[in-house]
């Protein structure tokens, strides 16, 4: 059963530092995670990606990180704000689009960035060695799943019922053993698949199975930025979204029960260190202002497909033409396709 006591000190601790939600697991290697892995190594699908770096075999077991590990304490922080602010009116004209993910998950990242080492400390001085997951030690949203604090969505998304599937996610791994609690296997989508039929890239391509190298979080996330040229199909169906994504999580009706949390301010924002308004919506003389001084060729990147992608971008042409001497080649190349596009979409309007 595990130690009760010890677990009924650390839950109380954990939420003495922030955490919502709280739950523990054994340490024993994740088979399905574990499966699907190894398939897509076989199949080579993320081969020589750095995003082997985040998603590998490595990550289905706890004892690759802790070696005693007999459970992992599973924490997590709701991230769906309702921000005060004196701009956040709707904007006219073209503008890109920030997910939630990057505007308010990383603000949960960096007000309780030590919320796991806080609890490894603590453990530590209880007599336990323990260890902070962070985002590559093992797979936090399966070890959500199987403390039964979550449940998959067809998304291929842990959802919790109070907060849906706006959490940030924890883990620490310990050699003490805690009281474990169990998987629900409850089945929170039923006959409903909106969240199938909305993604945009087509990453979603059935029911709980998510292709990452075509979705739009993964591809402008900073561990996929090296996946080579993305095809110009793929281009105009990321649209004016420039990093993030969360439309499956939009359009899903367990998550438009979720009542946002109000603060009065989030942490300052950057993209690729490049400071950016607290903004969901960045008009695009905002944008092209970013783009002329210093900024990461990754920014450059998706701002360049974005503006392709936006009607009424016609101003941006300068810009985007100094971007064709860049010296990265994937900024020539994403700067000349969108240069193109605005072109015909002229062309075809005159």
């Amino acid at each position: 059963m595990g130690n009760t006591s010890l677990t009924s000190e650390i839950r109380e601790y954990a939420r003495s530092c922030g955490a919502d939600i709280f739950g523990v697991t054994s340490a024993e290697p994740f088979g399905n995670y574990l499966d699907t892995v190894a398939e897509l190594e076989r199949i080579g699908k993320f081969e020589g990606l750095p995003i082997s770096n985040h998603i590998n075999t490595s990550r289905a077991d706890a004892r690759n990180v802790l070696r005693s590990a007999r459970s992992i304490i599973v924490v997590g922080v709701p991230y769906k704000l309702s921000v005060l602010r004196d701009d956040s009116g709707e904007h006219g004209g073209p503008h890109v689009f920030f997910g939630r993910y990057w505007l308010y998950a990383r603000n949960a990242r960096r007000v309780f960035g030590d919320l796991d080492q806080s609890i490894a400390g603590y453990m530590q001085k209880q007599g336990f060695e323990a260890r902070a997951a962070g985002n590559r030690g093992i797979p936090l949203k399966p070890a959500a799943v199987r403390a039964g604090l979550a449940n998959y969505g067809k998304n291929a998304i842990a959802y919790t019922k109070e907060f849906g599937s706006w959490i940030w996610w924890f883990g620490v791994i310990t050699e003490a053993d805690l009281e474990h609690s169990d998987a629900s296997g409850e089945d929170i989508c039923g006959k409903c698949d909106r969240c199938v039929k909305a993604c945009p890239t087509g990453a979603l391509y059935e029911a709980y199975k998510l292709d990452a190298l075509r979705c739009r979080t993964y591809l402008t996330h900073p561990s996929m930025q090296d996946v080579g040229e993305i095809e110009d199909s793929l281009k105009e169906r990321i649209g004016s979204c420039l990093c993030g994504c969360e439309i499956c999580q939009d359009v899903c009706p367990l998550n438009r029960e979720v009542k946002p949390i109000e603060v009065s301010a989030i942490s300052d924002f950057s993209h690729y260190g490049v400071p950016l308004p607290d903004l969901e919506k960045l008009p695009l003389p905002d944008l092209l202002e970013l783009l002329k001084g210093e900024c990461s060729h990754y920014f450059q990147r998706y701002a360049a497909i974005c503006i392709g992608n936006l009607k009424g971008a016609d101003n941006a042409l300068p810009l985007l033409t100094t971007m064709l001497n860049s010296e990265d080649e994937l900024v020539r190349k994403y700067a000349g396709w969108a240069i193109d596009r605005i072109k015909r979409r002229k062309a075809h309007i005159d």
